[in-house]
């Protein structure tokens, strides 16, 4: 992918940038697909994304830091946040 594709994708969910920095904000989950040898690593949790010249910067909720080059990114999914707590049986109204 290239930044302006990423930035493109992002953006069509409704994230918004701040200096080609996106924070996916609590109720939304990014996933990132990423090229390893003879594999696909996902990045999981993202929270923070930036797009710097060269390298894609992400960020998770476990302040895990990741920089990758544009190249080696090959997808990303975005999904709304998991909903409230499910009623558990017996108890509904």
């Amino acid at each position: 992918m290239t930044k302006d594709t990423i930035a493109a994708a992002l953006s069509s969910e409704g994230l918004q940038a701040s200096q080609d920095t996106f924070s996916i904000p609590e109720e939304r989950e990014a996933v990132f697909l990423v090229a390893a040898p003879g594999d696909v690593m996902p990045v999981n949790k993202v929270i923070r994304v930036e797009l710097r010249d060269k390298v894609l910067s992400l960020q998770t909720v476990k302040n895990e830091h990741f920089w990758f080059t544009y190249d080696l990114v090959l997808g990303l999914r975005v999904m709304a946040a998991k909903p409230g707590k499910e009623r558990v049986a017996g108890f509904a109204k």
